[in-house]
Order: C-alpha cells, then structure tokens, then sequence
C-alpha cells in the first residue's frame, strides 16, 4: 500500500500524517505493526544549548550592541 513512498496516492512518506492518521479507515494498530526503519532524535543534551542557538544570540547580542552604541556616539555628537 506504500508503493514508491506514496499511500493510495495521497499520502507521501517522511511527511506528519497524524491528522490524516484519524480520519483514516484503520487505528493505530495498524501503524504500530510496521516494521522500525529509524529513530528521529530532536531533543539536544538536556540543559545544553544546541550550537547554532548559541550563535544565533550571540549575532543577535551583538547587533543590539552595535545599534546601541551608534545612538550613543550620535547623542554625544548631537549634545556636544
């Protein structure tokens, strides 16, 4: 019935079919009887920060700081 990643035609494989999944003629049974093929892991170490997080608010500080202090220099240069 998966012939070629797709169910009946409609239903295309590696995509979030929860919602069809419920309105589906069969229950989850029928899911749990197929075979593993892999494990998704999505959760990093716990009390870590993924990588690419960190450097998302370190470029994100860093442009507030930028912004910051070409308003100070502007205020001192307007006041002065």
């Amino acid at each position: 019935m998966w012939r070629d990643g797709n169910h009946l035609g409609k239903h295309h494989a590696g995509f979030d079919l929860t919602d069809f999944l419920k309105l589906a003629p069969h229950g989850e049974d029928r899911v749990h009887r197929l075979p593993v093929v892999g494990k998704l892991l999505v959760q990093a170490a716990p009390g870590r920060k993924p990588p690419h997080l960190k450097a998302f608010y370190f470029m994100t500080f860093l442009n507030l700081f930028l912004v910051l202090a070409v308003l100070l220099i502007i205020a001192v240069w307007r006041w002065g």
